[in-house]
Parts: C-alpha cells; sequence; structure tokens
C-alpha cells in the first residue's frame, strides 16, 4: 500500500523548522513504515535538514517576494475567484499535482493537512486514489465546501471536539468523520531519573508557540505571584512567534510584554528551541502549562509533558480534556485564581505533586503513536471511520 502525505504550504517537514503537523507526519509515517508500506512526504523545503522518514519530495510554494507585480496581481485575482485559502495558493497547487503524477507506482491513498481546498484538484488528477483530509486543527475557509465534501473520502480529525466542530460548521454528517487521537514517542519523551524527587524549587515550564492564545502570560503571572508569598517556584519559557523565522521577537508587544512579566517572575526566557532539544528540555521541569485560551484542538505538548514525567495544569477547553484523560488538572484560563489554586497545590503539596506526576505517566502510557497509526491503516485499508478507543 502506497500512502503519500501532503504537507501544508506554509510548514516545512524539518526537526529545525518544522510545526506540530509535520511530527505527526512523520511519526505516522514511521509507524506505518515499519509495517511495510509505501510512504511518501510532499513538503515545501527551507533549506533546514528534513525528516529522514518516508521518500520525501520538495515541493514548490511561493512567497510574495518570489513573483513580480503583474504576478502578484494575477494570483491576487486568482485567489478571490478560485476561494483558495492562501495567497499564491495556485503554484503550491500546481506543484503538487506534478509530483503526484510522477509518483510510481500511484499512491493509493493521498493525505492531505488543514487543506480544505486541494481534495478536488488532487481528485481530478488521480479520481481512483483514495482522499483523506487530515485536520489538526478548527479550518475555516472561503472555498466551496461542497466540492470538498465531495472529493474527500474520509475526514480525519486530531481530537473529537474538532471532530465535532468540523461536522457543524461545514454541515458534513458525523459518519464521514473518524478520530485519530495524537500520540508521544515514549522512548524519546521519558522521565528524567529520580523525577519524583523535587529539588528546592518547583520548575514550571510554559513550551510553545509565543501567543496570547497559548496563555504564556498567565503561567508568568501565576509563578511571580508564588515567589511573592516565598514559595519555591521557578519558570522557564521557551519558543518563538512562530516555528521559524526567529529573530525579531521584540518587535512583537505581546512577546514585549511577556518578556515583562517574566522577569518579574524571575524566570528564564529561552525563545525558539530546536525539536531536537525539546525532550530534555521537558524532563528538566516538574510542571508544564498548557493554558490555552482558544479552543486547542490536541496539542503534542501535552503528551510529551506527561511522558516526560511532568504534571500539567491545562484549559478546560478544546480536545485539552481529551488529551489529559483523567490525568492533568483542568482550569478555566480567564479564572486566574483557579490556575493560580491549582499551581500553589502543586508547589506547596510534594505528595499531590508526585500522585499527578504518575498519573501522567500512566496517562501517557496509553498514547503510543502506534494507536494513531492503527487508525490510519484502517482507514487506508477498510475505509471504515472509527474513533480511535483511548
Amino acid at each position: 500500500m502506497h500512502i503519500c502525505f501532503v504537507n501544508m504550504s506554509i510548514e516545512y517537514y524539518s526537526p529545525v523548522s518544522g510545526g506540530a503537523i509535520s511530527t505527526v507526519i512523520m511519526n505516522t509515517a514511521r509507524e506505518l513504515l515499519a509495517r511495510g508500506q509505501k510512504v511518501t512526504v510532499l513538503t515545501v523545503t527551507n533549506g533546514d535538514e528534513v525528516y529522514d522518514v518516508g521518500d520525501v519530495i520538495p515541493i514548490e510554494a511561493k512567497v510574495r517576494d518570489d513573483l513580480h507585480f503583474l504576478q502578484r496581481r494575477i494570483s491576487s485575482l486568482r485567489l478571490r475567484l478560485s476561494g483558495f485559502d492562501w495567497p499564491y495558493f495556485e503554484y503550491y497547487l500546481r506543484s503538487v499535482r506534478a509530483a503526484l503524477a510522477r509518483l510510481s507506482p500511484p499512491p493509493d491513498v493521498v493525505v492531505v493537512c488543514n487543506d480544505l481546498v486541494s481534495p478536488e484538484y488532487i481528485k481530478e488528477a488521480l479520481p481512483e486514489t483514495k482522499l483523506i483530509v487530515w485536520l489538526h486543527n478548527e479550518c475555516w475557509t472561503r472555498h466551496d465546501m461542497a466540492k470538498t465534501a465531495r472529493n474527500t473520502d474520509l475526514f480525519v480529525c486530531v481530537s473529537d471536539y474538532i471532530r465535532q466542530w468540523t461536522a457543524r460548521q461545514h454541515g458534513i454528517d458525523l459518519s464521514r468523520f473518524a478520530v485519530a487521537l495524537n500520540g508521544v514517542d515514549l522512548a524519546v519523551f521519558k522521565p528524567r531519573e529520580g523525577y519524583l524527587e523535587v529539588e528546592k524549587d518547583v520548575r514550571v515550564l510554559f513550551i510553545g508557540r509565543i501567543d496570547p492564545n497559548k496563555g504564556p502570560d498567565i503561567a508568568a503571572d501565576a509563578v511571580a505571584a508564588l515567589r511573592a508569598e516565598g514559595l519555591p517556584v521557578s519558570l522557564t519559557l521557551a519558543g518563538g512567534l512562530w516555528f521559524y523565522g526567529h529573530g525579531n521577537e521584540m518587535s512583537d508587544p505581546f512577546f514585549r510584554l511577556l518578556k515583562t512579566k517574566t522577569d518579574a517572575a524571575n524566570g528564564e526566557s529561552m525563545g525558539h528551541v530546536p525539536r531536537r532539544e525539546v525532550p530534555d528540555l521537558i524532563r528538566r521541569h516538574d510542571v508544564v502549562c498548557v493554558l490555552s485560551r482558544s479552543q486547542d484542538p490536541y496539542p503534542l505538548v501535552t503528551m510529551e509533558a506527561m511522558a516526560s514525567g511532568c504534571a500539567v495544569i491545562a484549559s478546560r477547553r478544546g480536545g485539552l480534556p481529551e488529551a489529559c484523560d483523567g490525568a492533568g488538572v483542568l482550569v478555566e484560563p480567564e479564572d486566574f485564581q483557579e490556575v493560580l489554586s491549582a499551581l500553589r497545590s502543586l508547589v506547596t503539596d510534594r505528595n499531590l505533586l508526585r500522585r499527578e506526576k504518575r498519573k501522567s505517566i500512566e496517562r501517557a502510557s496509553r498514547a503510543p503513536w502506534s494507536k494513531c497509526a492503527d487508525v490510519v491503516e484502517n482507514l487506508v485499508l477498510d475505509g471504515a471511520p472509527v474513533a480511535l478507543a483511548r
């Protein structure tokens, strides 16, 4: 069976500059390859190292500086007329179709990620190929969803929250969906030796995109408040404004505000951390905050933190309750006193902290990437939408 993943036009299949979707593709592809399936990954590249999982084929996407004035004007017109969701999308789409046409043997299934535009164009080129749309977020579109639904064989979602939201938002019957919960690499993300024992300070970590929706400022304010009470707690913030293009963060007002709050908590700001350094960073901490203000679909950091032996404080929003699934401390992120109380309890009650760490390890042990691959493989082979059992 030949499975072809098509990466998003704005994401790189890279351990250096790739994001969550590339991580999901890579881990799922690795599992499928181990089962004897053939896997191809079509992806935009930027000169950074790419994952060595699957047959990686570079494709092209244009940005504004790649085009002269007339090309930009024509592309802007196409954007409006075709209902594309990204500028200059026709260049990416043309490259994807050309790459698919050259594949030998042709793929039995094509999986596109967070892309509600490409299905009709890919299906036109490969009418006998099964097409799966894998949704990692709430995906809005200007495109004609009737065409997307007609040309998509199955929709796969990273959480039941995304499944319900997409069906409701776009008027698609729930029977057209499957859920493949994100997993975690248990060989890479694992606790440090003696992870249940805590040194003087309880070490709190936020890691992720520096964005108000992710709530890093809430974590900084909570640590600052506890330190003002004289409690032994420290803070590390790791992340950039995006997955690439770092170095100009201080031009962003929220980043400057967060720097002030981090300084008030006597915390450390690490900036962007390359993917290969993330496991060691997480396991050096005791508590990871995932205080998303948005309806976060199913952030990878939740499972990675739990597998690393950290207690997790997470928002009671989006797919986070599904990710925690009996572990973690769920809070309302806009209720600062609830967040503060949750963190205070973990800092002052070391027995509670140890219990939460054990619960994290148990939860993560039930979420290897093999379970996610099971769902994808069953869909490819059988075509029946199934929900992934926790």
